[in-house]
């Protein structure tokens, strides 16, 4: 069988600003393939604790179906957007903290340490342990769990933040041990609960200052990462986690890894070039290097990275991640994008794709949809990435989550309702269709990242196949099919300013339209 399909988008009459003479021709190859899709994921962070714990059932459960189920509703419709990884805070204690001053208040968090310090107390968390178990009952079975901070125990100022200009770890020197073996701990007991640990993540974005009490964080310098790097691996075998790996980076970037050492890091901080945590895929995997790590056991050979502030303008998002992959395989690694949500500063005056009348706090706005669209879209075609990470799957007035939550009477701990934001349905668009296991395959023609731009997907076993496309335009896209593939069916499922992943085709054959401004996903039995 010929596998090698071609896809005719053509362009009505009114479509001047496609200037595509003839239309847009797209090519996919099941047969050339490329990276293997891990996950999808989403964290508990920072509202999962509060409302799992305080949200009625029918609420809190509501959320669980919109993160995890893999089942479409008897409207034909997916019922939720089957993640297939969840990422659990193991937070710093500052919720307990006497005195604790992170605002707003829902982004202190427990920690599994008790209070002295003494020993453990696996009662708490319980509000983040329900959507553990939900995602569990959901069929998602990845788990990863990650940490902004270390216990305030055991940090140099007693907060889950760092002190004004501390350009470093918060850590205590004599405490790498004792959080190393906390982290190992904390995967332990979840493993004898019967959960995949797959990844522990000890640090988060050292790049940023984290000196103010907005968050809990800390920063980390090149020696102090490596260092706590080499006490996890002997902490990971010491616990006999067999099947779980440390993945480092979450750097803020995706620059962050290939750039220099920024001059700002040396003024505030004296610190040392090779100290300043830039370029640190050298500093870490380079033979030569004194931090190098390329060599623990329990290492993943994965870079993560953030793609925070890499897709404001379209002129600078293939740059950015061909630069990133190509010192990512350097050094024999692959490359997983861990975090991304819709920043506050996006907007029509410092980003490309953004139309004028965008509110930020409208968390149904089709543009911050198609915003994400491009960079998941860019990140998988160009970056390469191994799988896909949204920040917060909850928060407070939706606040650039994937679903919101409004408490009664301003207060978590008195409940709340729960509602579903757009870029929750645009995610599913991915999320949903393409499986752990699925390959990302060869597909060119529509790779416009101000237009339309696509990716595609094999199954494992060759015998499914899914497209996306990201319609950034104000026009209508007819799409054709030649070849093979016009004779085969598809599902069509469709996220748009009035719809939410709606199937708009069954058994469908030939062709479709993309509406503006849509993100459409085409399924197909090989």
């Amino acid at each position: 069988m010929n596998m090698r399909y071609t896809l005719m988008v053509g362009l009505s009459a009114c479509a001047a600003s496609f200037a595509f003479a003839g239309g847009l021709t797209v090519e996919i190859n099941p047969k050339k393939t490329f990276q293997t899709i891990d996950h999808f994921a989403a964290a508990d962070a920072w509202s999962g604790n509060f409302v799992g714990k305080y949200f009625p059932e029918e609420q809190r459960g509501q959320i669980a179906k919109w993160l995890f189920s893999q089942k479409f509703g008897a409207d034909g419709n997916p019922e939720g957007i089957g993640l297939s990884m969840w990422r659990f805070n193991i937070g710093g204690g500052t919720l307990e903290q006497d005195g604790a001053d992170i605002e707003p208040y829902q982004r202190r968090a427990e920690s599994f340490l008790t209070k002295d310090g003494s020993g453990y107390d696996w009662s708490k968390c319980a509000g983040q342990m329900y959507f553990m178990k939900k995602a569990k009952e959901y069929g998602c079975d990845k788990f990863l769990i990650f940490s902004n901070t270390p216990p305030v125990q055991w940090t140099k100022n007693g907060k889950g933040y760092c002190d004004k200009d501390n350009y470093g770890s918060n850590l205590k020197p004599d405490c790498y041990g004792k959080f190393a073996d906390y982290m190992a701990d904390v995967a332990k007991h979840f493993e004898s609960l019967g959960y995949d640990i797959k990844y522990i993540s000890p640090i988060n974005e050292p790049q940023v200052p984290w000196d103010s009490p907005r968050q809990e964080g800390s920063m980390w310098r090149n020696s102090e990462m490596a260092k706590l790097a080499r006490e996890l691996d002997k902490s990971i075998e010491k616990a006999g986690l067999k099947n779980t790996k440390i993945l480092l980076g979450e750097s803020a970037s995706l620059q962050a890894p290939v750039e220099g050492a920024k001059s700002w890091w040396g003024k505030k901080a004296d610190c040392p070039m090779e100290e300043q945590p830039f370029g640190q895929l050298k500093q870490f995997f380079d033979k030569s290097s004194p931090n190098y790590i390329g060599d623990l056991k329990y290492l993943e050979k994965l870079w993560a990275a953030h793609t925070y502030h890499s897709g404001k303008r379209f002129a600078e998002m293939p740059k950015i991640r061909k630069d990133l992959i190509a010192e990512v395989s350097k050094y024999g690694l692959g490359f997983l994008q861990t975090e991304w949500c819709l920043l506050p500063q996006y907007g029509p005056k410092n980003c490309d794709g953004f139309t004028e009348g965008r509110f930020s706090d409208n968390n149904t706005d089709i543009d911050a949809a198609l915003c994400m669209g491009r960079l998941i879209t860019a990140d998988f075609a160009i970056a390469q990435s191994q799988g896909w990470g949204y920040w917060k799957a909850m928060e407070v007035k939706g606040d650039f989550a994937l679903t919101g939550v409004y408490p009664k009477d301003g207060r978590l701990e008195n409940g709340g309702v729960a509602r579903d934001n757009k870029l929750l349905w645009a995610l599913g668009n991915w999320s949903f269709f393409v499986r752990p296991g699925y390959k990302r395959v060869e597909m060119s023609g529509a790779d416009d990242l101000s237009k339309v731009c696509s990716s595609a997907f094999v199954s494992p076993d060759g015998r499914k196949l899914v497209a996306v496309f990201v319609n950034s335009s104000f026009d209508a896209v007819p799409v054709s099919f030649s070849g093979e593939l016009a004779k085969k069916p598809f599902d069509a499922f469709k996220t748009d300013s009035a719809s939410n992943l709606a199937k708009t085709a069954s058994g469908a054959s030939g062709s479709f339209t993309m509406t503006p401004r849509s993100i459409a996903t085409l399924a197909w039995d090989l």
